[in-house]
């Protein structure tokens, strides 16, 4: 009974693991178009792939694009923020360090003469 359920256990994690190294692969060969296609979205929402329900099939006019407003670029900042801090911050310390070890170890003036 023990063994069964184990070989059953064993099985379905290599079925697991043979899906997850699967999505892995997946994830790198398409890095880049996924990047590129999030922020798009990101950026311009109301554009990009549609679910396959066009205004024909339904009846309904096309949702018109507006211009950007004061809510989306507020909105579009705050999803980007936690991205944007782990760039800066490191950037941000090391310049202050290198500006204050530079202000309080600056090497003396001699006087001439």
């Amino acid at each position: 009974m023990l063994s069964a359920r184990k070989t059953i256990l064993q099985e379905q994690c290599r079925i697991r693991e043979r899906k997850l190294n699967d999505d892995v692969a997946y994830f790198r060969e398409n890095a880049g178009s996924l990047l590129f296609s999030g922020l798009s979205w990101l950026v311009a929402p109301g554009t990009g792939r549609r679910t396959g329900v066009t205004p024909a099939k339904t009846g309904a006019k096309p949702p018109v694009s507006s211009a950007f407003n004061l809510t989306d670029i507020l909105s579009m900042a705050k999803a980007f923020w936690p991205a944007v801090r782990e760039i800066v911050q490191p950037l941000l310390v090391s310049w202050v360090i290198n500006r204050v070890g530079q202000w309080l170890f600056k090497p003396k003036k001699r006087p001439k003469g």
